[in-house]
């Protein structure tokens, strides 16, 4: 097996950084949801616009941008794209009405749409095919990780400083990682005298328009689907779970910030540990549906059942272990579906294919804050309309989870690589 430079752990720890910022943006608008709704004076169906917001440009820039991931310099392009998530985090709190939060969120959803794509494309430069399931599950232990560290540094930010200090903090801290990375990032392993990791790598960089057929397959659309339901929990828990902690079950103090960041910390274990056994089994098996699919199956699976336990137990103390264990198993696809992905398509075209399953997947995210918001506002009281958007989150998610257990054959996307070696020949 083809051996892992070292600076590719340096690239990596990079990579996580931005990941941990690329999510801590997206959470601090529910972090902050109680005192700003308060403040602009914004309904639960207002704010699930907000929410929804982020998503808008999001979606169109993950296939846009996260494309070009693919023929363009990923460094530079990163480097710019974490300069416009920390100018949004500076303007942010100067958004004194509901017009121009919802500004700051489009554009925030603007730049950060590509980042999965980018990563999986410096990923698949530096990092040989059988540490991909570590490498993409590093980057969202960053993610999940660094949410569970900051959630309560955050949350304590905000009761002592009010809502504002959270955004410039995570702007402060944007601009640290950022100059670290214009100074020590690498485009890939050339730039340090190593030749390429990936035979592939020969193939072509074929047009979007050559790569939109593939889209259409069985195996790719139920990815995506997958996808989506983890995309319509996380964007669930960013934009609904602390207020329902705050209002409806009436945490505060410690126990907030324990059944906030809690979920969090629970999925970085998951990330690594799934990421981890993942690799395990494909060294072990080569077989890319014992070691990926079913995993992101059955944790889809067992997500859904979680959520639906999380609002029928009597208990609290039960009620915040299903919530902490839920996200957990629904972002194992998260981690699992580059590697995936990887093995459906050439590392040349990575950018597109993980940048149009971003896109497509997360458009649940537009979705399900406002579903939310609509059933909170419109139930004969705020606790049902809750349990009425999470009793539907848990059975399209379970439905969903097994329709990719059984669904998705790999064997069957050898096509794909095929057409683009005949198109090199």
């Amino acid at each position: 097996m083809t051996s892992t430079p070292k600076y590719s752990w340096i690239i990596l720890l990079f990579l996580v950084l931005s990941g941990m910022i690329n999510q801590v943006d997206k959470i601090i608008i529910g972090l902050v949801s109680v005192p700003l709704m308060t403040e602009l004076h914004l309904s639960p169906t207002q704010w699930g616009v907000v929410g929804s917001s982020f998503f808008w440009f999001f979606t169109f820039s993950s296939i846009i941008l996260g494309g070009l991931a693919d023929s363009k310099n990923t460094k530079k392009m990163l480097s710019w794209l974490s300069l416009i998530w920390l100018i949004v985090q500076f303007a942010t709190p100067f958004a004194s009405s509901l017009t121009l939060l919802l500004l700051t969120r489009m554009f925030l959803g603007l730049g950060e749409g590509p980042a999965p794509a980018l990563s999986t494309a410096i990923m698949g430069k530096w990092f040989p095919k059988h540490r991909h399931g570590i490498g993409f599950g590093a980057v969202l232990l960053g993610t999940t990780g660094g949410s569970a560290i900051a959630s309560p540094l955050l949350i304590s930010l905000i009761d002592k400083y009010g809502w504002k200090s959270a955004f410039i903090a995570m702007g402060v801290l944007g601009l640290i990682v950022l100059v670290l990375w214009l100074i020590f990032g690498k485009e890939s392993p050339k730039e340090i005298g190593i030749s390429s990791l990936h035979q592939s790598s020969n193939l072509p960089n074929i047009s979007m328009r050559q790569f939109f057929p593939h889209l259409f397959s069985k195996n790719f659309i139920l990815t995506v689907l997958c996808g989506g339901c983890a995309y319509w929990l996380l964007s669930v828990q960013a934009v609904w779970l602390p207020s329902y902690f705050e209002k409806i079950q009436r945490f505060n103090g410690q126990t907030l910030k324990l059944a906030v960041s809690l979920p969090f910390l629970f999925a970085a274990f998951c990330q690594l540990g799934f990421a981890l056994l993942s690799d395990r089994i494909y060294r072990k098996t080569g077989d890319i549906r014992k070691a990926r699919i079913n995993l992101a199956g059955i944790m889809m699976m067992l997500s859904a059942i979680c959520i639906y336990l999380a609002i029928t137990v009597s208990s609290t103390s039960m009620s915040i272990i299903f919530f902490t264990l839920a996200p957990g198993f629904a972002y194992v696809i998260l981690s699992l579906a580059p590697a995936i992905l990887m093995e459906f398509f050439s590392p040349n075209n990575i950018g597109k294919a993980q940048g149009t399953f971003i896109a497509l997947a997360s458009i649940t995210s537009i979705i399900a804050p406002l579903v939310f918001g609509y059933f909170i506002q419109h139930a004969v009281t705020e606790s049902s309309g809750y349990n009425y958007a999470f009793q539907l989150s848990s059975v399209g998610m379970f439905i969903i989870g097994i329709l990719f257990w059984i669904g998705v054959r790999p064997k069957n996307q050898k096509l794909i690589k095929e057409s683009g070696e005949q198109m090199s020949s």
